[in-house]
């Protein structure tokens, strides 16, 4: 299947996501299971992507895309690129895991001239007409052509009428024909815009967001094609982006940007000065709620916080994507507690418990505050909760390389795009001068927990320097962030203190209720877990090698406080230290680790253990060549090449199982073994790629490589060996 239209049922077994990406499963779930308002589209599929960058341009994806159109305008009722009542498309990428705005969108597909015209004369508005034709020619040259950014924005500068709409297009026309030119033939620009979104799985940011992330690279994106609904039409029109909560706070109801008249671009890019979702009740009261008739439907049916993009046209409302949202670490701990406790709610406490993860709680015991007696230099939308400091920088190169040197960085930008991720991920905190709480910087910021605040008032970046209230501070000078009120001080102004929230203790009591009825084999533990020594929190530690309390509690099933005060404790005696980003062991504790492996060693038979180690280094043999087979496929042969390794690792699994239950008996530190091997295995059965060899996460490789090692010492050997 390269080409699938929405309305079509897929195969059964089929994975929406893998094959047809995130965002056009959601249209699915919302057309096929929801039916909610939705435009009419086709996807050309991931597996085309897959083929397209390892082999070129697919035979037959020509006439595939033809036909599709066609069914496009039977069901849009409008006719592609021209007739009196013209449709145009969106080209519209969409990876199987959520990576906002890292790979491009084409908007306005299909216009030429003719179609201008006959939109004015349709709308009766010329200045609806001029407004997307420009957009449309300007999107082209800079996603499809590559016409630079600045030069495409200076091109197509105009001061609001229609005539000077008309002779900025003409002047970005004008620079996109030394780029090789935008096609008058409407298919061809909808071909073209499909290359383009498969290109753009492979473009820089998109590459740095997936590290970041952990990501497989072989996933390729989707393109779907949608048929077009203006929020730039009229006074009764608009677009917008809603979160069913508050995705920095966690708080319940409607959150988000609005902005009547404009199109969806104007929303996420940070460009422009955007309303809340009050301007939209205000405007139009009765599609305001529908929208959040919506919305609950949405959270409710994904059991999850979710992230919705809409576009009202001349008083319709239109949902266009849906996905579960990112959120704060704040946000995601009273997101959990407060569906969990809500009898309505479909979400089980033990669920709330497994939402949370120990990353999430380390970034949450470092949120800190700010001396109470420092004056703000700034104020703006505090879009990502935290505090963080460092040498003001407003160039994400120089953010990068700064970082790189072991500099603690804030970077300040008028507004972010995907080209800043390497500089963003690398910061301390973020400051904009524009956009909202949904912008480019507020989602990434919330997704990656960095302290961040948008539209800092009166304020400007200029070159070297970042300009607040007539006060230059130029780069270089410290600064601190406050993103969970907005504000912005000059000089380093964060306190100590940890975050203590209600919700986190409610997780973990919640756990250990879990864990004491033995409930569910991937349930985070936390207070009441395991008893824990000393030793076993060092040995955990040693095998991380860097480390928050709540993830080596996680993987001992032990509770989070008494490994902390464990840490704690041996960092005070030198055997451990504790850095930005956790603990870290110190040779001293690697000394006192080898002693104590020596002492567990003496108490084990070593027959025993020998036999065990020699079951676990058949498979072993096995896992490497699994994992790297799957690894090493050609992008042609990925989605084959996962599916025989999902298969491999079931089989594999089974057989893993009495050789672990075996090393547990004989020690006992080994007992959580099974839990993580099986939770492992679940996330890689529900589809999560990343959960077969990810090092980042406790993925199945992780926990592979980590009873490998246990194996190796506990039976003698050495890792030479």
């Amino acid at each position: 299947m390269d080409v699938v239209f929405l309305g079509d049922p897929l195969p059964a077994g089929t994975d929406a996501k893998l094959l047809l990406g995130g965002k056009a499963a959601g249209l699915v779930t919302m057309t096929q299971e929801l039916g909610l308002p939705v435009p009419p589209a086709f996807t050309v599929t991931t597996a085309v992507c897959r083929r397209f960058l390892a082999e070129g341009w697919p035979a037959g994806l020509d006439a595939a895309v033809r036909a599709a159109l066609a069914r496009l305008e039977a069901a849009a009722g409008r006719t592609f690129g021209g007739g009196e009542r013209p449709l145009l498309v969106s080209v519209r990428s969409g990876a199987p895991v959520s990576m906002p705005g890292m790979m491009d969108t084409l908007l306005n597909v299909g216009m030429t001239p003719a179609v201008r015209e006959a939109l004015a004369r349709e709308s009766g508005d010329p200045r609806f007409a001029a407004d997307t034709w420009l957009r449309f020619v300007r999107g082209y040259a800079a996603i499809v052509l590559g016409v630079p950014e600045d030069q495409a924005s200076h091109a197509a500068m105009h001061d609001g009428t229609p005539a000077s709409m008309l002779a900025a297009a003409d002047r970005v026309q004008a620079l996109a024909d030394r780029f090789g030119g935008i096609p008058a033939d409407p298919v061809a620009q909808v071909l073209e815009g499909i290359r383009a979104v498969f290109r753009s799985w492979e473009c820089d940011r998109a590459r740095v967001f997936r590290e970041r992330e952990g990501i497989d690279g072989g996933l390729g994106t989707a393109a779907t094609v949608q048929a077009m609904v203006f929020g730039n039409l009229d006074d009764r029109s608009g677009t917008g982006v809603a979160f069913t909560r508050d995705p920095s706070t966690g708080a319940r109801g409607a959150f988000g940007d609005y902005l009547a008249r404009a199109q969806g671009e104007d929303v996420v890019a940070g460009t422009h000065a955007v309303s809340g979702l009050d301007a939209l009740r205000e405007q139009l009261p009765e599609v305001y709620d529908e929208l959040l008739r919506h919305l609950d439907r949405l959270e409710r049916h994904y059991r999850d916080m979710c992230d919705v993009e809409f576009t009202v046209m001349a008083g319709r409302l239109y949902i266009l994507q849906t996905r579960i949202g990112r959120r704060s670490p704040l946000a995601a701990v009273r997101i959990a507690v407060d569906m969990a406790e809500d009898p309505s709610f479909p979400l089980s406490r033990a669920e709330a418990v497994a939402r949370v993860g120990a990353e999430t709680l380390q970034a949450l015991a470092k949120l800190g505050g700010v001396d109470p007696a420092a004056e703000p230099a700034g104020r703006g939308l505090a879009v990502s909760p935290g505090v963080g400091a460092g040498v003001l920088c407003c160039d994400a190169d120089r953010a990068a390389a700064l970082a790189a040197e072991g500099t603690s960085v804030v970077l300040a930008r008028p507004e972010t795009s995907p080209s800043d991720v390497h500089g963003m991920v690398a910061a301390a905190a973020l400051v904009t001068t524009t956009g909202g709480v949904v912008s480019h910087a507020a989602v990434v910021a919330r997704g990656w927990a960095i302290p961040a605040v948008c539209s800092l008032q009166d304020a400007c970046v200029e070159e070297g320097a970042l300009v607040v209230g007539g006060r230059r501070i130029a780069e270089g000078e410290w600064v601190t962030v406050d993103g969970t009120r907005g504000l912005l001080f000059i000089g380093d102004r964060r306190t100590d203190g940890a975050a203590d929230l209600p919700e986190v203790r409610k997780l973990r009591q919640w756990a250990a209720e879990a864990a004491g009825s033995g409930a569910g084999d991937g349930a985070a533990p936390a207070a009441g877990g395991r008893a824990v020594s000393r030793y076993a929190v060092l040995r955990a530690l040693g095998l991380k090698g860097l480390a928050a309390p709540e993830r080596i509690a996680a993987v001992l099933e032990a509770d989070p406080a008494a490994v902390e005060a464990e840490l704690r404790a041996a960092a005070a005696e030198g055997l451990a230290r504790e850095t930005p980003r956790g603990f870290a062991m110190l040779p001293a504790g690697r000394d006192a680790v080898l002693a104590a492996l020596a002492d567990e060693r003496a108490g084990i038979d070593p027959a025993a253990i020998g036999r065990v180690f020699a079951a676990f280094d058949a498979l072993d043999k096995e896992f490497k060549a699994l994992v790297s087979g799957w690894q090493q496929a050609p992008p042609a042969e990925a989605e084959a090449a996962w599916a025989r390794a999902a298969a491999a690792l079931e089989d594999l699994h089974g057989r893993l199982g009495p050789v672990v239950a075996e090393a547990a008996a004989l020690a006992p530190r080994l007992a959580p073994y099974p839990r993580r091997f099986a939770a492992a295995l679940e996330a890689v059965r529900a589809g999560d790629q990343s959960m077969l060899a990810s090092p980042l996460k406790e993925s199945y490789h992780t926990a592979w490589f980590e009873l490998h090692e246990e194996l190796i010492a506990l039976s003698g050997r050495k890792r030479e060996e």
